[in-house]
């Protein structure tokens, strides 16, 4: 495996302890994942953002490359801790903390790749803007966001466990039973005026029900 950066204690990979309550309940072929196994994987050092909860099987997806792997749980660290609040107005002082302590990369830290799957779909305007403009900071010109979205009108309550795998193909797994919110449906367009320096390069719909985006920063 190439240099992949251990994960911090705080994590455990959840691949294994998903597949009962969290089945495969979608499977696509990505047209985005083709694009970034040409760009990651194989000889080369990069260094990675995963916004998601750990998955083993998206770390081993760039172990043929050099890669220094950032895993942070923004849901279970940022995004749940937030749902049961009474009072969500905070102030953007507040957010802005809360996400930064929730994200603990380094500073010197310069991603080559920033996985964001469809955790936007459970993020308000102001945290979405809040979070890209810190993220941002440590991205280099030509970096890569890749997102995922529902095309339907109601999403499960929570994101969902994403897999990539050297097919190109991406495995979604939602809970079981798990009760549907209403999807925001956030355009490209309106994610590009919340991300100052990212512009969309790809948009894909993936069947009748995901659509994916890449998004490259300026």
């Amino acid at each position: 495996m190439g240099g992949l950066k251990k994960m911090p204690l705080k994590f455990q990979f959840f691949d294994e302890i998903i597949e009962k309550d969290h089945p495969t309940n979608l499977e696509f072929n990505s047209p985005s994942i083709g694009i970034l196994s040409k760009r990651f994987v194989g000889p080369g050092k990069y260094q990675i953002l995963d916004l998601g909860a750990p998955m083993q099987s998206n770390v081993a997806f760039f172990s043929d490359s050099s890669c220094r792997f950032y895993v942070e749980d923004l849901y279970r660290f940022f995004i749940a801790p937030r749902e049961g609040r009474k009072n969500k107005d905070d102030e953007d002082d507040d957010v802005a903390s809360a996400i930064a302590d929730a994200l603990d990369y380094e500073e010197t830290a310069r991603f080559d790749l920033v996985l964001g799957w469809d955790l936007f779909s459970y993020m308000e305007r102001g945290a979405i803007e809040l979070l890209m403009a810190r993220v941002a900071g440590s991205c280099r010109t030509g970096t890569l966001l890749f997102l995922t979205a529902s095309t339907g009108a109601m999403i499960p309550h929570a994101p969902a466990r994403i897999t990539m795998t050297h097919g190109g193909r991406l495995r979604y797994r939602s809970a079981i039973d798990s009760p549907n919110i209403s999807n925001p449906r956030v355009s490209p367009t309106a994610l590009e005026r919340m991300m100052p320096g990212f512009r969309l390069l790809h948009s894909f719909l993936l069947g009748e029900e995901m659509q994916e985006f890449l998004f490259s920063y300026t």
